[in-house]
Order: structure tokens, then C-alpha cells, then sequence
């Protein structure tokens, strides 16, 4: 008898499991769930995470999500043509550099708000990783070439141009 029950119980446990391939949202960052159900991103960030980003904006360390209404974005200087990024806390970025016009290319260089980006260099950019141009160890950032999606710049050094690289334009204004 014993062993019937503890069969049937084990039966009843085994079946109770959701095992129908279901998947709950699973709730983190500044996100909420109304009373309906929905789920609601807080007014800071605009979105909630776990959203998708473009594979050019794929996380090391931390899972940061950037919102597309707070972005950061670089200006490029019409007297002298260089790239000039400050930071602001209330204002995302991570902007990076490639060695092609392809976000499937090499990273370059990168400028990120997030620590997690820039700390120990974790996307080991050839260039470096910085929270603004003006951390760039003497490094200047020139446009050189407007494209389709991308624009060329420079990366300089003292007047020496040690390489080109590739930035994706929704992270550029011309001022």
C-alpha cells in the first residue's frame, strides 16, 4: 500500500510540473506588471530588458538595455571635424568603432556609459574603451567619410593617423 501511494504521489508531483514548453516573462530592471496583466517599463528607461538590441550593442558582464528615445549621441564638429562625445548619466550610449562597415566586423574603439563596457576593456577594442572623448589618452576621432549607414573616421595621435574605423550613424549628429 505504501508503495502504491508513494508511486501515486510521485505520479501527481511529476505531472503537476509545468512541462508544456510554456516560458513566463520573467521580471527585472525597472519593469512592472499592471493590473491586466501587461508589462509596463518604467518612465526612465523606456523599455523593458530583455528587449533585443542589434547584434552591435551585444553585452558583456551586465545587461544594460539602451533605450532608442534616450540615446547619447556623438557630435562631429563642422569647424575641425572631430568626434566629440560627453557623457551624461541620464543619457545612454555605446558606440562603437569597427574595423569594416559592418556591425559583424572588429570592434575597434568603444565609447559606453556602462562601466561594464569599459572597465578592464572586456571587448578588447585595439583602440580602447572610453566613457567620453575626452578619456581618450591623447586618441582624436576625425571624420573623414559620410555613408549609407555608416561614417569613416580617423583615429589620431599627435597629427599621426593610426588607423580608420566605422561607426554607425544613428549614433552621430552633425552640429
Amino acid at each position: 500500500m505504501r508503495i502504491q501511494l508513494s508511486i501515486i504521489l510521485s505520479s501527481l508531483l511529476f505531472l503537476s510540473c509545468n512541462n508544456r514548453g510554456e516560458t513566463n516573462p520573467v521580471q527585472t530592471g525597472n519593469a512592472t506588471v499592471d493590473s491586466a496583466g501587461v508589462t509596463k517599463a518604467a518612465a526612465n528607461k523606456g523599455v523593458v530588458e530583455g528587449t533585443m538590441v542589434p547584434a552591435d550593442t551585444a553585452i558583456i558582464g551586465a545587461k544594460e538595455v539602451i533605450s532608442e528615445d534616450l540615446l547619447n549621441k556623438a557630435e562631429v564638429s563642422m569647424k575641425d571635424s572631430l568626434i566629440r562625445l560627453s557623457a551624461n548619466m541620464r543619457l545612454d550610449h555605446r558606440i562603437f568603432g569597427y574595423e569594416k562597415p559592418d556591425t559583424n566586423s572588429k570592434k575597434m574603439i568603444l565609447l559606453s556609459i556602462f562601466t561594464s563596457d569599459v572597465k578592464g576593456n572586456p571587448y578588447r577594442c585595439p583602440y580602447g574603451s572610453f566613457y567620453e572623448t575626452n578619456e581618450m589618452e591623447g586618441l582624436e576621432l576625425k571624420f573623414v567619410l559620410d555613408g549609407d549607414k555608416f561614417i569613416e573616421v580617423n583615429v589620431k595621435k599627435e597629427e599621426a593617423i593610426l588607423g580608420r574605423v566605422f561607426i554607425d550613424k544613428k549614433w552621430i549628429e552633425f552640429e
